[in-house]
């Protein structure tokens, strides 16, 4: 498979950094490193219940609180880019529209869940993720692959699942930071306990002004409708907020609640304005969760979690007839019920219920273009089963869901996974899934480009692994094809859209961490072919081949670190139309290198200086065309705990 989509021998290259990272070991089997707790770690999204890090069959990541620390992070997009497998691009600084590109499928193809709550809307069918920082983020999980079978529609790509802060040592702590860009951040975080009763809060605040979204020079004024784009700096401002609660009740029992919340006034840039119109997008998500749990014997525990997410947004120009002013509203309810059976020492069963109301409104959908608010509704009712077992040197997965929609029909979806030791620390892997995504409010009823009669777009994938963990060293190669149906295009006969597109995707990631000489080291790399089979073209923005290698270090009081990610060339659409066809033509995005480096001082244990200078080299590129990113900026902060 590694041959059939990477003919330049990148395939190669990622069985070759396995074998380097693996051979490191044996040179660093005396280094203690968080690396190492991590392994044992506890994860819930691969399965929806409780297992090892290192027994996940699907490919799975954890980013810890710890991480994000370290490598001084503060945007949820730019840190997950840096995984593998994970692509983003985003149009414009912070704040501003962006793609995730899971595994080189569509961003409406990934689910994204806040503390079990899904923030994909029903409006688009994605999750808002450009404007979501890490002030309020505990952990991050990433399982690449067709998850349908656990979590429903849009799981083709994967699931990505944010924790808000809480659990540790009762403590607080605050930060803040400044540099390019005029940008000013603020942090605030604090874990308590009242009794038995847990409390963790977190918040913050960033302003940054760094640069015009759009490249006005890239801006073609002669085409058609191309009136050129405002020159000047963009704004953005973001809130955000968490509360976390969870109450022991008794040794059995437990209730937990959770509300988290993130707020967003971002400038942007549009070319049909002109040069001197002004654009403002003011917008706001918010989630909140409560769960029971409870052991109701030593072999049957049930979960109850109910909860709710909105995603609000509006756009308004200061051209009154600006077709870039806008209003949209989208809110999924949400109930689950599991229940979960230790049916055999080695194995584990689930049964899970759920339901699913989904809303959203846009002043797109007002057939008399006069901007009012028309919204529709749907829900969803599933139901799911899953099969988990462990026994000696062989692991087993089965999960079986079907969901039903109350407009789009219903769909049944599996996934079947087996894992063998071959020997010790060393793991094979083998997948196959399936995987549907419901069509979206845009896709069924947007004036003149909607059709109530589309299906589910579905997709199958097998995949095969190899895992090493050991000691501090964790390795896991995984080789994928993907192949999706019924995907929603534009069909010129009939003009409307219709299930007409077929898309295959296949692919290669290597994801490895090891310590070496007291240097903590971890490595992406992954290699992907994601094409339209009607055309045999790539799809837009996603990369053949990218790497980022990170690393970092303590000396005593100091550490330092960095990383290193390249991207290769990939196709995007000319922000420019043809000034005689007035189509959009394929162009191609330069690849680029990006340098970061950090430096920390621990004062004291209570008491940090932070630095970092990102883009160090200056690069230019762009995520999106005509779209300009972060040059070479410095920043400096003060962190304290108690």
């Amino acid at each position: 498979m590694l041959r059939s989509f990477c003919s330049d021998g990148c395939g190669t290259s990622l069985l070759r950094a396995a074998f380097l990272l693996v051979c490191l070991q044996s040179a660093t089997a005396h280094a203690q490193s968080e690396a190492a707790t991590e392994l044992d770690s506890v994860v819930v999204t691969a399965t929806r219940s409780e297992q090892r890090l290192a027994d996940t069959l699907p490919h799975t990541t954890v980013i810890t609180r710890a991480d994000i620390d370290r490598q001084q992070a503060h945007d949820v997009l730019e840190l997950l880019s840096q995984q593998a497998g994970v692509e983003m691009a985003r149009s414009g600084g912070f704040g501003s529209q962006a793609s995730l590109f899971l595994r080189g499928t569509n961003s409406s193809q990934t689910l994204v869940l806040v503390d079990g709550i899904r923030l994909n809307t029903a409006v688009g069918g994605t999750a808002t993720i450009g404007g979501i920082n890490l002030d309020s983020v505990e952990r991050i999980e990433i399982v690449r692959g067709n998850l349908s079978s656990l979590y429903g529609s849009e799981a083709i790509g994967g699931v990505i699942q944010i924790f808000t802060r809480g659990g540790g040592a009762p403590g607080a702590s605050a930060s803040v930071e400044a540099g390019a860009g005029h940008s000013r951040i603020g942090t605030v975080a604090a874990n308590t306990k009242f009794g038995t009763t847990e409390f963790a809060l977190a918040g913050g605040f960033r302003e940054a002004k760094p640069f015009s979204a759009i490249d006005a020079g890239r801006v073609d004024v002669v085409a058609p409708f191309m009136l050129g784009a405002n020159p000047d700096l963009d704004e953005n401002r973001n809130r955000t907020g968490s509360l976390r609660v969870r109450q022991p009740l008794g040794e059995r029992a437990e209730i937990a609640a959770s509300a988290w919340t993130t707020l967003n006034d971002t400038d942007f840039d549009s070319t049909s304005d002109g040069p001197d119109a002004t654009h403002h997008e003011h917008s706001q998500q918010a989630a909140w969760q409560v769960a029971g749990r409870v052991a109701l014997t030593d072999w049957w525990t049930t979960r109850l979690q109910a909860g709710q997410a909105r995603d609000t947004s509006i756009d308004t120009s200061s051209n009154p007839f600006s077709f870039s002013s806008g209003e949209f509203q989208a809110r999924n309810r949400q109930l689950d019920w599991i229940n979960t059976f230790a049916v055999l020492p080695a194995a584990e069963l689930q049964l899970g219920l759920e339901q699913l109301d989904q809303r959203g409104a846009s002043s797109s959908y007002d057939p008399n273009f006069a901007g009012a608010l028309v919204s529709f509704d749907r829900r969803a009712r599933a139901v799911w089963s899953g099969i988990t077992a462990h026994d000696g040197a062989q692991q087993l997965q089965l999960n079986l869901r079907n969901d039903d929609y109350s407009d789009v029909g219903s769909a049944t979806t599996g996934l079947a996974a087996y894992g063998y030791e071959i020997a010790p620390g060393w793991k094979l892997n083998a997948q196959y899934s399936t995987a549907f995504r419901a069509p979206s409010f845009n896709d069924l009823y947007f004036p003149g480009f909607g059709n109530p009669q589309l299906k589910p777009e579905r997709a199958r994938t097998v995949e095969a692994g190899l895992a090493y963990a050991a000691g501090t060293t964790r390795v896991r190669l995984a080789a994928y094809r993907t192949r999706t149906d019924n995907l929603i295009a534009f069909d010129t006969v009939t003009s409307e859209p219709q299930n007409i597109a077929r898309a295959k995707i296949d692919g290669a990631e290597l994801s490895a961490s090891t310590m070496l000489a007291d240097w903590r080291i971890d490595l992406s790399l992954d290699a992907s072919r994601p094409t339209d089979e009607s055309t045999d073209q790539r799809l837009l923005r996603r990369a053949p081949y990218r790497a980022t290698l990170v690393v970092d270090r303590s000396f005593g009081p100091v550490e330092l670190g960095g990383s290193v990610s390249h991207v290769a060339a990939r196709y995007d659409i000319d922000i420019n139309p043809d000034p005689v066809t007035g189509s959009f033509d394929r162009i191609s995005l330069a690849s680029y290198t990006l340098l970061r480096v950090t430096f920390a001082y621990r004062i004291d244990p209570r008491l940090r200086i932070t630095a970092r200078v990102e883009n160090v080299t200056n690069a230019h590129y762009e995520l999106v065309s005509g779209y300009n990113t972060q040059r070479r900026g410095a920043f400096v902060g003060l962190e304290g705990r108690i």
